[in-house]
């Protein structure tokens, strides 16, 4: 019985650490990105943004994703960002500036 809760606990364990290393994939550095959102991709959780420094730019969010503010064409935004292997940048911040 002892042997079946320390295999449970491990488990548990292992679970939480990769689901911590899918969030944001080690040795990815976060980025930040501003600029005001080009097109809005509802049903595909993306937005692509107009960045102030350089071309347009497309994120993507999970549910993990923290939106702060409404999503919208025109307003300005800032994304705190990690790019996949996949090249995508997934979205961990999203926030609206007011005013």
């Amino acid at each position: 019985m002892r042997n079946v809760l320390r295999a449970s606990a491990l488990l548990v364990t292992l679970a939480l650490g990769l689901s911590a290393l899918a969030a944001a994939p080690a040795g990815d550095k976060m980025q930040t990105a501003s600029g005001n959102v080009a097109r809005l991709q509802a049903t595909d959780r993306a937005v692509v943004v107009a960045l102030t420094d350089g071309p347009e730019t497309r994120f993507v969010w999970t549910n993990d994703t923290k939106i702060n503010g409404t999503l919208a064409v025109g307003v300005r935004v800032t994304v705190r960002y990690t790019t996949l292997p996949d090249g995508q940048n997934l979205a961990h911040q999203i926030s609206v500036s007011r005013g």
